[in-house]
């Protein structure tokens, strides 16, 4: 028997919600504060959650592990694709925020007193360079790895009966 599914539903809400809090961090400037900029991953872990026991729960419970997991893995995916769209247009729509991180890694960067001129200048420019395949790198492989994480707290969580019992409907 075909499993209902959940995770688009769950996904795009997931999505959007944490597009919607990284922007008001960004717009705020407060995205720079670490522990702020972890504010937008509550409606991912949230929504993945919801998805997870909701999965459960249209199946009648007759779900697996493996098949709660790979349900919030594709909410996880759809979150991700809306982070790297978020973020395609966050390089290009807000140019002046790419010279503010490199700034800002200036800055950490004469914090360390080995760390030369000339080697200050090369880091720089190799992150000046590659920003926009950093940041789009960034939301792609650390969007995925917290929905692997959070796809298996919600597949712990929500209730499984196991395979759904074959009848024979002769």
């Amino acid at each position: 028997m075909e499993l209902k599914n959940t995770h688009i539903k769950f996904g795009l809400i997931a999505g959007i919600l944490m597009v919607g809090i990284t922007i008001t961090l960004q717009m705020a400037g407060l995205d720079q504060k670490s522990f702020l900029g972890w504010l937008a991953y509550i409606p991912f872990l949230a929504g993945i959650i919801l998805n997870a026991t909701t999965f459960s729960k249209e199946n009648d419970g007759f779900v697996t592990f493996k098949n709660v997991f790979g349900s919030g893995f594709k909410a996880s995916m759809i979150v991700t694709i809306l982070m790297i769209i978020w973020s395609v247009i966050f390089v290009y729509c807000f140019p002046e925020m790419k010279e503010k991180a490199i700034e800002m890694a200036r800055a950490e960067m004469m914090k360390k007193p080995n760390m030369t001129d000339e080697a200050m200048d090369m880091g720089i420019n190799i992150f000046r360079k590659g920003y926009t395949t950093i940041i789009i790198s960034g939301a792609l492989f650390g969007t995925l790895f917290m929905g692997a994480i959070f796809s298996l707290i919600g597949a712990g969580i929500a209730p499984k009966k196991g395979e759904r019992p074959m009848t024979d409907n002769f």
